[in-house]
């Protein structure tokens, strides 16, 4: 996590006033390809969030508030990260008051998720594609099979179709990638990449 919000803190500080709570807005965020995703992340890994909270924050342009989210680390799949790690989001509830960013995904504690993660210059979201670097972990109650959703919870059934121009067909979660997969798949791409250089 990050120390003190930094200049793009301020700047979507004074683009986003925190206002009483109202509705959310729908965002429009273009997903990144699968490759682009894990050569942008600094970190990927599969986390458990254990708790939420919200405060205000002084920035150059004023007031903000920023959700502060922690997560148990299940597993890592790049880079370094210990038993727990915290990541800094623009925006939040405090009080009655709401600081609503589009596409910036919100957190409960239990949620379970594969995240990509970018943290450098303190961004207004570190995850990776805004929404779209959270890839949900999902568990079928019968069989306990653990697969990947998008963030919307809608299947994922080939790392191809992340980011993919072209909408990918509709899957149902007993074809959904399992987590093992994906988690392969991430592994890899990984490698590739350290081998390119």
């Amino acid at each position: 996590m990050r120390g003190r919000p930094g200049a793009t803190l301020a700047l979507a500080a004074a683009l986003v006033a925190a206002i009483p709570a109202a509705a959310p807005r729908a965002a429009s965020v273009i997903a990144p390809t699968f490759d682009a995703m894990v050569a942008r992340a600094q970190t990927v890994f599969v986390g458990r969030t254990v708790d939420v909270r919200s405060r205000w924050v002084s920035t150059t342009s004023g007031r903000a508030i920023v959700t502060i989210v922690t997560f148990d680390v299940v597993r890592t799949l790049k880079g370094e990260l210990g038993a727990q790690t915290q990541l800094e989001f623009l925006g939040g509830t405090v009080g009655e008051y709401r600081m609503e960013i589009p596409g910036i995904p919100k957190f409960r504690v239990g949620d379970e998720d594969v995240l990509f993660v970018d943290e450098r210059g303190q961004p207004v979201s570190p995850v990776v594609g805004f929404m779209h670097g959270r890839f949900r972990v999902l568990e079928d109650a019968g069989t306990r099979r653990r697969s990947v959703a998008r963030y919307n919870f809608e299947p994922l059934a080939d790392v191809k179709d992340v980011g993919a121009a072209t909408p990918a067909p509709r899957v149902s979660s007993a074809r959904a990638l399992s987590l093992a997969a994906f988690e392969d798949e991430v592994t890899r791409a990984v490698r590739r990449q350290r081998e390119a250089r």
